[in-house]
């Protein structure tokens, strides 16, 4: 897997209802997680590749030095081992993590 964002939905602001759509249409177990508007979000470097869906709200991921601002409709894959933190913005943010192991 390679640091890359992309969008899920083509609709510019999507809803939660529609990502849970997709996550269904397309077989995706994923866990569910939400932020407090400005909660920063502690850093780590997962032992597996890690697939992000943002389905309201925004945030805001450093990786590798660059920040990487995700709104509802965006989707972030961080390889394992790559080190990233987050903030949330004014009105927090509900996301959708989904994580499988790194390919040698």
């Amino acid at each position: 897997m390679k640091l890359r964002k992309h969008r899920w939905s083509r609709a510019y602001e999507s809803a939660e209802e529609e990502l849970e759509l997709f996550l269904e249409k397309h077989n995706i177990q994923a866990d569910r997680w939400t932020a407090e508007p400005g909660e920063a979000i502690p850093g780590e470097a997962s032992k597996q590749d890690k697939r992000l869906w943002c389905a309201e709200g925004t945030v805001i991921y450093a990786v590798n030095g660059q920040d990487i601002s995700l709104q509802p409709g965006d989707t972030l894959d961080i390889p394992a081992q790559m080190y990233h933190e987050a903030q949330t913005g004014l009105g927090g943010c509900i996301c959708y993590q989904h994580s499988t192991d790194a390919k040698a």
